[in-house]
């Protein structure tokens, strides 16, 4: 089910035309830098993230509503660290009741303001990303990112490594925050990320680990009364889930993983010094978690 609302929801990315985008925002390489620390903050809108050969090492286009968002660029230099910070929250008015107007008229924002980030493919990404209302797709296929977040309002975002191609270094960590929307990370393993978070409130997250096979990873979890999605690798890769949960909230176990302690699960291939042991810890409080086989 949860497939088919992403399906869905991501369809309407390919409505937009890139012919209406102008170029907003250049980073240009005047000093030099090997790693861009980029952050963003989006009220409401339509957003794609993904790299692109020649385009520089950050360039951004859209087609905001003006009379609604004053977008804002801002960069500075940190030894070799760019910062870039990008605002498209910034509405003219700040009062309570302007923030009420962008509530009502959200779906005007998300049709009226269409963001397209183009990274390269050669330097170093630190990302952080936050989404209020809207669509993000975000493709990190051919991408060296050291470090990822995303965080969604009630957005709907999908993060996945659409050609396949997995991030260029080792990440550290790969962190997702749910507060009342939906995100799916698709083929984390292309991420190559030592640590793995979730953080869901009211909102939805799936994580998909079903072609796993190769590296190694810690997965923290942490569900309040939203629901998390857990696609699993076949049972020849080793894992082992530690579960705190509480008489409130709903746990489901894939078959073929046996409990050796109270709450604690692992797989017919587990060994505590697998090279590529996936190691869950998982915290629901009123919500509902589910590990099931992706395949």
């Amino acid at each position: 089910m949860l497939r088919l609302v992403f399906a869905a929801a991501f369809g309407l990315l390919s409505l937009f035309s890139y012919g209406q985008l102008k170029k907003f925002y250049t980073l240009n390489e005047e000093e030099h830098f090997d790693t861009i620390d980029f952050s963003l903050q989006a009220t409401a809108g339509n957003c794609v993230l993904k790299a692109s050969e020649g385009e520089g090492p950050l360039v951004i286009y859209g087609n905001p509503d003006l009379e609604r968002i004053n977008p804002s660029f801002k960069t500075d230099m940190r030894g070799q660290t760019c910062n870039v910070r990008l605002k498209l929250q910034e509405f003219k008015s700040s009062s309570v009741g302007d923030g009420l107007l962008i509530a009502m008229f959200k779906e005007h924002a998300e049709r009226n303001n269409f963001w397209k980030i183009l990274c390269d493919e050669d330097k170093i990404y630190r990302l952080n990303l936050s989404y209020g209302f809207g669509h993000a797709d975000v493709d990190l296929s051919g991408t060296s990112v050291q470090y990822f977040k995303v965080k969604t309002g009630s957005a709907d975002i999908l993060v996945d490594y659409n050609n396949g191609q997995p991030n260029k270094i080792e990440m550290d960590t790969f962190y997702v925050k749910a507060d009342m929307g939906s995100i799916i990370a698709k083929h984390l393993d292309l991420s190559r990320a030592k640590y793995i978070k979730a953080n869901i409130g009211f909102g939805r997250a799936l994580l998909d680990f079903s072609d796993a096979n190769n590296n190694k990873c810690a997965i923290d979890a942490s569900v309040g009364a939203g629901n998390l999605d857990v696609f699993l690798p076949d049972t020849s890769t080793p894992m082992i889930i530690y579960l705190k949960d509480s008489p409130f909230c709903g746990v489901r176990i894939a078959d073929g993983f046996e409990e050796v302690e109270n709450n604690v699960f692992v797989n017919m291939s587990y060994r505590a010094d697998a090279p590529n042991l996936l190691t869950f810890n998982v915290d629901v409080a009123l919500g509902n978690v589910a590990f099931i086989y992706g395949h």
